[in-house]
């Protein structure tokens, strides 16, 4: 969603405290019932596992990061999130001060060397990796060469550190590259969820996977066995979302 805003913004779309206040969640970029739904995605993932840990990667980290790994501490739930972001600045200006205020969280640089990296994932709940390859918009018209960047270490990451994952969830760069990465450290039950779902050139992701589906306003689900996913979100989370009704003519 964030390309699409950006473009339009740059078109000279009015984005006013009204028009966020109004669609978009204060959980997550995104909106509220997409931000609602992955709420209680983690709440059915934390009852499945019954008190054992709750494994979480998160390719693009943001506000998203800070509220629902506040969520699962409020719940109680034992969790390990690591938190995968490609633009170093970014980290820097709006998640490190409030990460590293946590009790047990850390930020490290994708250059720390692989053995650190890990302890700082075995030695704490929330991680945030950073990589340097700056503000990247390559959906948003003028910014194409932005889909060359080079991300092989961000999308591969979580395989380079032996991180294995009860959930994925992929909304940051790369997002098809990761989705097929995601789908290799998955355990057994695990599921990967896609947000900006409808893009046609995400699709081929999923053909590795037994189950996928389409849920919320912009998110998708899959799964590496069959399942019709009723077990980890609610009925309406299939629902198609209420169009506004178009004014008839006096």
């Amino acid at each position: 969603m964030d390309e699409v805003i950006i473009a339009a913004a740059d078109r000279g779309a009015d984005f006013g405290p009204r028009w966020w206040s109004e669609t978009e969640s204060p959980k997550a970029w995104m909106s509220v019932r997409d931000a609602d739904l992955y709420e209680a995605l983690l709440h059915r993932i934390a009852e499945r596992r019954g008190g054992r840990e709750v494994r979480v990667v998160e390719w693009g980290a943001g506000r998203s990061t800070l509220w629902y790994t506040a969520f699962l501490e409020t719940l109680g739930v034992p969790f390990r999130w690591l938190a995968i972001e490609h633009d170093r600045r970014f980290v820097q200006e709006m998640l490190s001060e409030q990460v590293r205020q946590r009790r047990s969280a850390a930020v490290v640089a994708a250059d720390t060397p692989v053995a650190e990296i890990v302890h700082a994932v075995e030695a704490n709940a929330t991680v945030v990796v950073h990589f340097d390859a700056g503000t990247l918009r390559p959906a948003v018209p003028g910014y194409e060469a932005d889909r060359l960047a080079d991300l092989d270490d961000y999308v591969s990451l979580p395989e380079a550190l032996g991180f294995t994952a009860d959930i994925a969830v992929v909304d940051g760069r790369k997002r098809r590259r990761c989705v097929e990465a995601a789908g290799r450290i998955l355990d057994e039950d695990g599921v990967v969820i896609l947000h900006d779902a409808w893009r046609t050139y995400y699709q081929p992701a999923w053909r590795e996977f037994a189950s996928h589906r389409r849920f919320g306003d912009e998110w998708a689900i899959g799964a590496h066995r069959q399942t019709d996913f009723s077990e980890f979100l609610p009925w309406h989370a299939w629902q198609e979302p209420p169009r506004a009704e178009t004014p008839s003519s006096p």
